[in-house]
């Protein structure tokens, strides 16, 4: 196994290839990871119309994000372990699968079965860091994480935009069909440009104990999820949150009893990296919920008095505009890790999430104002998930490198359900009602300046939690099995 900081024993064979060529692989790999939820959430008013009436539409999305968490932990482990081009192309196979499923799906049921198994596109980029540290020399890792969350971001919304159009012109099963297509380039690319492993296969692990985690994670979510429906007093929802918790607590004792875990969760034990996951947890509930929030705004009627008035095309074209910021963010980010550390550029990006939300609470009548401040913020979003990721891979020893960012990936999926809550209930505390319009209610001005204070709140509080961060990182913990 290579050591922390030493050239990667397949630079060399990279280097008579192409590392350009591995560059075009993962970011195709991905646009098909941006593609798996984009599409679906385009989708969703067309399914409603297809589907009416059916509450199990709603698992479509659930099932979705569900899959994702398991599917990075187990995936980016299975990569360490068996050679991340090989995981690789099987992650690819199967969303490609799970999308033409889902263009020939007959019935409800069957499409979220097919929507489960695209939940795999979410192994695709802690698969596409390791490949990365595996190909290229250290001091060039930093700035390629930069790309690939740039590369994630702009494809969302380019794809955003492209599923929009397949849908409206041809049918909702373009857009999977699309899905298609991505993943059968993508996959080609993987078996041209990207080397083979060259490390010998890892230990063998238990898998049915390592994937307990998957039925405590569902419980959790759907416990999550079903807040606002069921109300905090039903029995149901105390349920499943004790359910999970217990189930939860059963699978880390098992795994830090086994000798090789299928998730080694004594990587926490390094204090960087668990303090770097408390980070991402912390833009998980604030500024990822930045989709969510200025979606709403941008399209509120202007008769509410807030708002930018815009259709959902032109809305769709605004977050594409501001996705392209990430171009420049997200590898301007791995350039100051690379110089200067990781901490520094979360620190970087923690400040600019903090000014730009408390700019947005601020002032947000005029839409080139809004889109400044919006600009501001998702650079200031791919600023500090680059740093943060790159924290947390140069804390891991390379070979961990999978298990560590699917473990931070099954962070980020199980609090952005509860980061989606709190921001549905700030944006509901207060409502805009005219019975001329329909009688349709609007979260009101002060409902939307509360939303962005308290994300500019939780930029303030990731800042101080960041400033604990170590200034290089290293692991400095003997991390359980090889």
């Amino acid at each position: 196994m290579d050591a922390i900081g030493a050239v990667p024993a397949n630079f060399a064979r990279t280097r008579r290839g192409s590392v350009a060529g591995v560059y075009c692989a993962l970011l195709l790999t991905a646009c098909v990871g941006s593609a798996g939820i984009t599409v679906i959430y385009n989708m969703l008013p067309t399914l409603q119309r297809t589907f009416p009436g059916q509450p199990a539409l709603a698992w479509v999305v659930t099932i979705y994000w569900l899959c994702s968490a398991i599917a990075a932990a187990v995936c980016g482990r299975l990569g360490d372990l068996n050679g991340r081009r090989k995981v690789m192309s099987v992650v690819l196979t199967l969303c490609a699968v799970g999308a033409l499923g889902a263009a020939i799906a007959p019935s409800l049921p069957w499409l979220i079965v097919a929507c489960a198994l695209q939940g795999t596109a979410s192994a695709i980029t802690p698969l596409s860091f390791g490949i990365f540290r595996e190909n290229l020399p250290p001091e060039r890792v930093p700035v390629a994480v930069g790309v690939l969350t740039s590369a994630g971001t702009v494809c969302a919304g380019i794809i955003f935009v492209a599923s929009g159009v397949v849908i409206d012109r041809f049918s909702w099963q373009g857009g999977f069909l699309l899905k298609v297509g991505l993943a059968a380039v993508a996959l080609i690319a993987v078996f041209v440009f990207v080397p083979p492993s060259t490390a010998q296969p890892g230990p063998r692990v238990n898998l049915a104990k390592g994937i307990l985690f998957a039925p405590a994670l569902a419980a959790l979510l759907v416990g999550v999820q079903q807040i606002r429906a069921w109300g905090t007093a039903d029995p149901r929802l105390w349920a499943l949150f004790a359910g999970g918790a217990i189930l939860l607590v059963v699978w880390a004792r098992l795994q830090l009893r086994e000798a090789q875990p299928l998730i080694g969760l004594r990587i926490l034990a390094n204090r960087q990296v668990a303090l770097a996951n408390v980070c991402v947890v912390v833009v998980v509930l604030g500024t990822i919920q930045i989709g969510q929030i200025l979606s709403m705004f941008f399209q509120q009627p202007l008769w509410t008095g807030t708002g930018l008035g815009l259709t959902a095309t032109g809305s769709g074209l605004m977050h594409l505009a501001l996705d392209a910021v990430s171009i420049i963010a997200a590898p301007w980010s791995g350039r100051i890790a690379a110089r200067h550390g990781a901490r520094t550029s979360a620190l970087v990006g923690f400040a600019l999430i903090s000014v730009a939300w408390m700019w947005l609470a601020l002032w947000h009548g005029d839409r080139g104002v809004t889109l400044a401040g919006a600009a501001l913020a998702l650079g200031g979003y791919a600023v500090t998930m680059t740093g943060l990721y790159n924290l947390i891979i140069e804390s891991t020893p390379p070979q961990r490198t999978g298990e560590a960012t699917g473990m931070t990936y099954v962070f980020l999926t199980a609090f952005f359900a509860v980061g989606a809550q709190i921001v549905f209930a700030l944006l509901e505390s207060g409502r805009v009602v005219n019975p001329a319009h329909g009688g349709l209610a609007f979260p009101s001005d002060g409902a939307y300046v509360l939303g962005f204070a308290y994300i500019a709140a939780t930029g303030v509080l990731g800042f101080i939690l960041a400033t604990q961060l170590p200034r290089r990182g290293k692991a400095a913990v003997p991390l359980q099995g090889t």
